[in-house]
């Protein structure tokens, strides 16, 4: 049987496999895997029927469905649906189902539903995207080495990270196949990516026994395919539009989320409110109008008091600190990891957990996994468990008292990665999965909450070292780079989340100190980001002595970070819209594209450049460009022919300004 959707084509055969072709040339093959395979092989149908097209009316609009439906030995059934919405070209969403018709139960160890497995291009290299949260550092997107596998696992990891966005992409200069799930919750699911000399494996699989009993049935997750043209951003930008479509919405910036930002970690574990009062003048200097609180501020995770030896005035002090950034005219954002409990296990870093007072009143709202451990998030600390009302009211509770009554302006939701399963028989949970539904909801509370205390409140979702959990974007005013290793970590990741959550989204570069060489503002400002730091200010040796890490501003530092605050808040490319115009990859040098009204802002970066350039985007009229970090004319061009030589080490930064005619 052969369908043809535009410019795909497919290719059923009698074996559960489907080929799929893009303007007629193969692309990849996918299909169901069952293992081990010995017991049930796919390959070999009692009977198979295909049905279609049947018209449907779905969130993602109108369109056709075909199904296949192939019998095997023990009444084992499987049934491919697969789905075209005209809006939708070049793409085409598939569910797999399996069915036991017979009267015995039938065990399976491992599905593939599907595994899809594309020829790899010689001598092409290939680039890809893989979305789960594996490891704090990971690179979203890199080239793909010839010999790589990686389970990407979508659920939490126990001590661990975990979830992320459900999506794989691989492309070449030529041509980019994607897959993904398009549910709206979480799944305990994997991506694994498998390379070799000559193909591409990968799949959306689920590990662990099942036991099928007669008139049960197991359903994939709703899967789609995406072939596309460029990098990553054009895939993960259809994953937002095709989530909005069934629900999951990203939440909106207000301009305070465009704001620039200074970040008291530079301090450590151990600020004083002393140290952030003096460095205010500093900040309404620099143009800096964010003040975050970072982490260790408080006595124990889970209560969230003040510690009273570095901030011994409680409540009264914290209010009184806030009110001092407030009467400098600036923004007082705070540090805060919910739905965690210090249980007298474990530490992190050099402190040692204790007992928090909401464990020792409220054991039982902990998160247990399947052998009645306790489920643990990255740092190690007991998880609460989102879906008991009681947990809810509590974390709600807390978002008064920051902002309500302390008068905190947004929050820094730090190490926010996923939530494990409940097996917690205490909590009468109908499904394990009750805990991982109500982990999103509950942080669209809090920015609900946050919001109606203060209308513009900033709430950043960090994961740090990973990819957004994508049932936390619509929680999330601001998103983060997220502990950058690189000055392209950095550029990279703004670009994810301008695909990710919209290309007028307010994206935290994060601190410039860990950009390359510690003061890389042209990869914070040109990809389109808002510029960060953690400095400490002024020199104190008590204050020097106890850092690890000392990010003094030196008075040589001093005029380089007034001059790019400056520049950022003239300029503020950050709140224009991003244009996918440049794959990230594949052209040279790195390039990317803001549009904000009438003018482009151009960032071009390479260690060394000479050549001439292509500025994508222009509309047909004659342009003025400007390096607006240097305030030097670089050239005039047509938008006709918009190609002009250029010369730059490291980065370029340019303004297109329109020329009236």
């Amino acid at each position: 049987m052969n369908v043809n959707f535009g410019n795909l084509g497919f290719e059923f055969d009698n074996k559960a496999t489907i080929s799929l072709f893009y303007k007629e040339k193969l692309v990849s093959k996918l299909f169901p895997l069952v293992e081990p395979p010995d017991q049930f092989p796919l390959d070999s149908p009692v009977k198979t029927s295909f049905q279609g097209p049947v018209a449907l009316s779905a969130s993602l609009g109108e369109g056709l469905r075909y199904t296949v439906e192939m019998s095997f030995e023990h009444n084992l059934v499987c049934l491919s649906y697969i789905e075209y919405y005209p809006h939708w070209q070049d793409n085409v969403f598939l569910r797999w189902r399996f069915e036991n018709r017979g009267n015995v139960p039938v065990e399976i160890h491992r599905l593939s539903l599907p595994r899809l497995i594309i020829p790899r291009p010689t001598p092409k290299r290939v680039w890809t995207f893989q979305g789960a949260a594996v490891q704090w550092g990971q690179d979203f997107a890199f080239e793909l080495p010839t010999t790589f596998s990686r389970d990407n696992f979508l659920g939490h990891l126990q001590d661990g990270e975990g979830g992320g966005i459900p999506l794989v992409d691989f492309w070449t200069p030529d041509l980019g196949i994607a897959l993904g799930h398009l549910e709206t919750v979480s799944q305990p699911w994997y991506m694994p990516v498998e390379a070799s000399d000559d193909q591409i494996t990968a799949s959306l699989q689920r590990r662990g026994n099942v036991l099928l009993e007669p008139g049960s049935g197991l359903e994939s997750p709703y899967t789609v395919l995406m072939i596309h043209h460029g990098d990553f951003f054009e895939p993960v930008a259809r994953y937002r539009e095709m989530m909005k479509l069934r629900g999951v919405v990203p939440a909106q910036p207000s301009s305070e989320d465009f704001e620039p930002a200074w970040c008291s970690w530079g301090y450590e574990f151990d600020v004083r409110p002393e140290e952030i009062e003096g460095i205010l003048p500093m900040l309404t200097r620099l143009g800096i109008r964010w003040v975050t609180l970072d982490d260790r501020w408080f006595d124990h995770y889970g209560d969230w008091n003040p510690r009273q030896d570095t901030f011994p005035g409680g409540d009264e002090g914290m209010k009184n600190l806030v009110d001092r950034i407030h009467q400098t005219g600036l923004k007082a954002q705070l540090w805060w990891y919910p739905l965690c409990a210090e249980d007298g296990h474990g530490q992190w870093d050099t402190l040692t957990y204790g007992y928090s007072q909401i464990f020792r009143e409220h054991p039982d709202w902990v998160v247990l996994n399947p052998d009645g451990s306790i489920a643990r998030n990255n740092r190690h600390l007991a998880m609460l468990c989102p879906a008991l009302p009681e947990v809810q009211n509590y974390t709600l509770k807390l978002v008064k008292r920051f902002i309500g009554e302390w008068g905190f302006d947004g929050f820094k939701l730090d190490n926010i990665y996923t939530m494990a399963l409940c097996y917690n028989p205490a909590h009468g949970h109908q499904r394990p999965e009750e805990s991982v539904r109500a982990f999103g909801s509950l942080y669209r509370q809090i920015l609900a909450e946050s919001q109606r205390l203060r209308p513009q409140a900033v709430i950043q979702i960090c994961p740090c070292g990973t990819p957004l959990t994508f049932d936390l974007i619509s929680a999330t005013t601001q998103t983060v780079t997220a502990d950058p290793t690189s000055s392209y970590q950095v550029r990279q990741r703004i670009k994810f989340y301008k695909a990710l959550m919209g290309p007028q989204a307010a994206v935290f570069a994060d601190h410039v100190e860990l950009t390359d060489g510690g003061m890389d503002f042209a990869s914070q400002i040109g990809a389109g980001g808002v510029p960060g730091t953690k400095f400490v200010w002024p020199e104190q040796p008590e204050t020097m002595a106890r850092l690890r890490e000392v990010w003094l501003l030196t008075s040589e530092k001093e005029g380089v970070w007034e001059k790019w605050f400056q520049i950022y808040n003239e300029h503020r490319p950050a709140e224009g819209e991003y244009l996918n115009l440049y794959d990230m990859t594949f052209d040279y040098p790195e390039s990317h594209v803001i549009r904000k009204g009438e003018r482009f802002y151009f960032a071009f970066f390479a260690p060394i450049f000479k050549g001439e350039v292509e500025f994508r985007g222009l509309d047909a009229k004659l342009y003025r460009l400007v390096d607006y970090v240097n305030g030097r004319n670089v050239g005039v061009i047509h938008g006709e022919n918009p190609v002009l030589h250029i010369e730059f080490e490291q980065s370029l930064l340019v303004v297109a300004i329109p020329q009236n005619p």
